[in-house]
């Protein structure tokens, strides 16, 4: 069903005040099963093509089809064509479009899963903000569950508005590069040092298969241990403003599937 105006004007106005919303079961159980079998079909290909050789962590370590984001946690691009679907017919496109601009643009997509043992991230942004001055999200993340997570399989955990305080240019305290490359001394308390304002609650709760979150690209988040006995999967597509281009999410021109 498509939301309504009043809707998505106020889950556009939750984004903008918490930084995230989630849609519990918002996306068709057969769309979840057509993405959850592409992710598995590109994960096999990927994973065979690494092989036995090393990769390290972080995006300038790893390879154009693969990055270990941290130990045992892997993000493997995958397009919207290859998911069998279009960036803009999915479930969340209305709520981006109210966001970020009818002409937002799709900025990549795929699938992260996260081996059972895998740690905690640390805390980090995906991008930093552009302005001293605090301005609307220029890029958006969603995050699909493509199978039932429970809380010991290490769902997302967000620093409800801390998107608000991560703004490395008007507090001069905050360093960029361990905002975005999961440094380990980067959290909540720490962003919110020498200020007088409560320290941004850390959420998370199981995901039924179905579910999404949509959050702002500067919200301090992290993906948790995954302390089950099976891999967790879920599918991301990530959507900027027209014109915004930075990218810290793949920084690798190395391919695996180069032969030379």
């Amino acid at each position: 069903m498509e939301p309504s105006s009043a809707s998505l004007d106020g889950l556009s106005r939750r984004i903008a005040r918490e930084g995230f919303v989630r849609i519990r079961r918002g996306c068709p159980a057969a769309l979840v099963e057509r993405i959850a079998k592409a992710a598995h079909r590109r994960i096999d290909e990927v994973m065979a093509a690494l092989g036995e050789r090393p990769i390290g962590i972080g995006s300038a370590a790893g390879y154009v089809e693969l990055v270990q984001r941290s130990p045992g946690r892997w993000d493997i691009p995958v397009t919207p064509a290859q998911f069998g679907t279009d960036e803009r017919s999915l479930p969340w496109w209305p709520l981006v479009a109210r966001v970020l601009g009818a002409d937002a643009e799709h900025s990549f997509s795929g699938v992260v899963f996260s081996e059972p043992g895998s740690p905690a991230q640390f805390w980090h942004i995906d991008s930093p903000h552009l302005d001293a001055r605090h301005r609307p999200a220029h890029a958006l993340n969603v995050l699909l569950a493509l199978h039932d997570i429970p809380l010991e399989m290490g769902p997302t955990e967000l620093a409800r508005g801390s998107q608000l305080y991560t703004n490395h240019l008007a507090n001069p305290e905050l360093a960029v590069e361990e905002l975005v490359y999961q440094a380990e001394g980067t959290s909540p308390k720490a962003l919110m040092a020498g200020r007088t304002e409560r320290e941004p609650e850390a959420w998370s709760e199981a995901l039924p298969a179905g579910s999404y979150l949509v959050f702002d690209d500067r919200i301090l988040h992290r993906g948790l241990a995954n302390r089950s006995g099976e891999p967790r999967y879920v599918a991301y597509f990530s959507y900027r403003t027209s014109g915004y281009s930075e990218n810290t999410h793949f920084e690798s021109g190395r391919s695996l599937f180069d032969r030379s």
